[in-house]
Formats: C-alpha cells, structure tokens, sequence
C-alpha cells in the first residue's frame, strides 16, 4: 500500500485511463488550469474553499472515484492509501557504460585469446612438420654429384617442350556515375502564443525521442501523452531527467510551469520564452510528419 495526496490519486487515475488534459476538460467541465492546480495540490490557484470541494467532487466522479473519501482527505489534510504494483526496479544495480564497456573488453579478449589458441597450436604443428620433412630431404640427399647430373639431364631430356598462350580476356568495365543522396536535413518549425505552443516536426529519425530536464533546484511536473512514459507523467528534478520515445504522430506536453524547464526534441531544443507565464501551467504540442 502507497499513501498519496489527492492531487496525486486524481492525477494517477487518469494517466491510468490515458486521457489528455483536453479530454478531461471536456468531461469534467472544468478548466485545465484548475484540473493542473487540482493535481498538483496547489489550491491556492483555486477560487475558494466551496469551488475546490465542488470541483474535487465532480472530478473524482468523472474518474469513478470515492468522491467522498477525497473531499474528506482534503479538509483533514490526510493521505490516501492505494494499492501499487511492486516496484521490481529496486531490486536492480544500475551498471554505468563504462563499466559494461570494461566487462565486455575482458570477455571478448577472453574470447579471442582461446579463439587463437587451437590456431596457433596448428601453425606450430604444421612448422614442426615442415621441419623435419627438410630435415629428412637433406640428410638423405645424395652424395655423389655425379648421379644427381646424370638424373638431372634425364629429367630434362625426357620432358617435352610445349608452349601454350592462355588467350587473354579484356574486362571491359562499364562506365557508371554516382551521384550522393542528399540527406534532407531535420526541421522543427514552433508556433503559439499564450500558454499553449505547436512544434512541428520533419525529417526526424524515427522513433523521435524528447529529451525532459531541469535546472538544479527546479522541479517540474510534466505530463505526456503517446509515449512510453511511465504512467504518462513524471516530475522532474536536476537529478532525474527523462528521455521518452514518441509513439504516435502527435503528443501532447501539459507542463506545470516552464521555468528552468529544458525541452529537446532529437538534438533540436525547443524555445519556450513564447510562453505568457513561465510559472503559470502551458502545453506543449509535438506534431510529427
């Protein structure tokens, strides 16, 4: 069991239902800026006490939840205790590339030492052999030259002479012209105004990848749809910057505020000072073509 505020037990349910900010909008009736307040336990952001509890209370509904039971974790300030899946990631050492790198050199020297060692044991077979051959051929090489002229001019006189060309095939090479494919270069194209940007994309290696961080001492709430973002959201900080891939053509980033905020899609980074309010919740919206 987990405990939980209830911006977070309503933030949770409905990256479990994979539905957008928009869409939540559009079944709460409530504005995406108080349904990001709401998440995000900031009711300060919230007209008053009746409209929090109001909005509280229609929210959970929507995401068939305990209504009552938020309501009254809000006014007495407690957590609420839901069910998780063990987390099996702990129970794993996270190895630095440089160490794999380490272990994989060893084990390939490894590898190539014993891949050699029967070869080199051949060619030293082989050189032993060819050693005495010789050794045998020059110890019972005959001693008198007269014998060894008289088989010579035998040998000579017996072997007939022919002569034949081997006819002589021109190649011919046909002439050929490449020319080198120009790659086309990656674009991305950003437009907006307001709280909510558009950044278009073309020519980027697929999978597109978006790269999330944050400045040290910031932390930032970040919201993503199509993607293998756990639960589609994650809060930032210095020390946890994240690297989703984009699986759809189109994903939308709900960002809690883009101060301190780093987004990068490929190698390109996005500029976010179109913005109205760095502090104030925006959308970011990735289109792929």
């Amino acid at each position: 069991m987990a405990q939980k505020t209830v911006g977070q037990v309503l933030r949770a349910k409905r990256a479990k239902l994979d539905m957008t900010l928009n869409e939540a909008e559009n079944l709460t009736k409530i504005q995406k800026t108080y349904i990001v307040a709401l998440e995000q336990d900031n009711y300060d952001a919230l007209p008053g006490d009746f409209y929090i509890k109001a909005y509280i209370k229609q929210y959970a509904e929507r995401l068939d939840l305990d209504s009552d039971k938020m309501i009254s974790a809000y006014e007495t300030g407690d957590l609420i205790e839901v069910r998780e899946p063990t987390d099996f990631s702990e129970n794993y050492r996270f190895v630095k590339p440089s160490e794999r790198m380490e272990k994989e050199e060893r084990l390939t020297s490894k590898k190539n030492w014993q891949h050699y060692l029967p070869i080199t044991i051949l060619g030293t077979v082989a050189a032993l052999i060819v050693f005495s051959i010789a050794a045998v051929v020059l110890l019972n090489k005959p001693k008198d030259n007269k014998i060894a002229d008289s088989l010579y001019r035998f040998s000579v006189a017996s072997k007939p002479s022919s002569k034949s060309v081997a006819p002589v095939e021109k190649a011919s090479t046909p002439e050929s012209s490449s020319k080198a494919v120009a790659v086309p270069k990656a674009e991305v194209k950003v437009a907006g105004a307001g709280q909510a940007l558009v950044a278009t994309t073309k020519n980027m290696n697929t999978p597109v990848k978006v790269s999330l961080s944050v400045a040290a001492g910031t932390s930032v709430w970040v919201g993503m749809t199509n993607s293998d973002l756990p639960e589609g959201q994650v809060t930032l900080n210095d020390s946890t910057p994240v690297t989703p891939t984009v699986t759809g053509n189109e994903t939308v980033l709900t960002l809690g505020k883009t101060r301190g905020l780093t987004v990068k899609i490929g190698d390109t980074p996005i500029d976010l000072s179109a913005m109205a309010s760095a502090d104030s919740p925006s959308t970011l919206t990735i289109k792929i073509e």
